[in-house]
């Protein structure tokens, strides 16, 4: 288990020393241009102007504590960071999620997830995946994969936008009783991102991963709500399923999460 969360740190600091230098190269060859000659355009640029490389991210925080008769707490967390440029995006996704009551905690998980993608075409694109998950009340240790796969946008519009992927790669489990393996996977997943109105948009993240041993699917909407430029409130609906668990664990887990949403500019 140290061996393998140290690779994933390895992993993690290749990766943003490689955001850090691309980021470095291309302020020094901004200064051989003029403000005239960069149209900053989230939109179009990040794909056309090869000097122009824009960085975004989001923080999610939902805390509930309730005392008296019953005595819980909940307390989940997101991060998010995306940075294009060019023909690649790059993008971090950090997940941490805590339930406890009166006789301790009773869930704990934490998520990595590194994703890059190259565009190939404007509806088509590559991309490579990095996952580690540590859920304690699970049956493993962790479970890490590591996938390559092929993107296409279906739809991209102002208002909606529908991208599907098919991939391939590996998958580790770590059991709590000591067993390890690995196994293959195939993996189809789409994600949908429409704009319902000027303050509220509906995501829907769908994915399956086919196992030589087991098959995980995962479905996760929801709702974010502008409260001002900055600030969201937002409701969210997990399910995941496996075909295959650990012994004393379900195949299903739900969760359902309100959270407040910090978007840095």
């Amino acid at each position: 288990m140290v061996v393998a969360k140290l690779r994933y740190g390895f992993i993690f600091l290749l990766f943003t020393l490689n955001l850090s230098a691309a980021e470095t190269k291309d302020r020094i060859a901004d200064k051989e241009v003029t403000a005239a000659e960069v149209t900053i355009d989230t939109e179009h640029t990040a794909v056309n102007e090869p000097l122009f490389s824009h960085w975004t991210s989001e923080a999610e925080l939902g805390f509930v504590q309730t005392t008296g008769n019953t005595e819980t707490e909940s307390l989940n967390f997101k991060f998010a960071l995306d940075n294009k440029r060019k023909d690649w995006e790059h993008s971090l996704k950090l997940e941490s999620s805590r339930n406890a009551d009166s006789t301790g905690t009773t869930a704990e998980r934490y998520l990595l997830l590194l994703k890059s993608q190259y565009t190939l075409t404007k509806l088509s694109y590559l991309f490579g995946r990095l996952q580690y998950e540590d859920d304690r009340f699970s049956g493993y240790n962790y479970q890490a994969s590591e996938i390559i796969g092929y993107g296409r946008r279906l739809v991209k519009t102002d208002e909606l936008k529908i991208n599907a992927e098919l991939g391939a790669g590996m998958r580790q489990n770590d059991f709590e009783n000591g067993k390890t393996e690995s196994e293959k996977l195939a993996v189809a997943a789409a994600d949908l991102d429409w704009k319902i109105s000027k303050s509220a948009n509906l995501t829907e993240e769908l994915s399956i991963e086919i196992g030589e041993d087991r098959t995980i699917s995962k479905s996760v909407t929801g709702l974010k709500t502008k409260i001002n430029s900055s600030l969201s409130s937002k409701v969210s609906y997990t399910v995941k399923h496996a075909s295959e668990v650990p012994v004393g664990t379900k195949k299903t887990d739900t969760e359902l999460a309100v959270t407040l949403v910090y978007t840095f500019k």
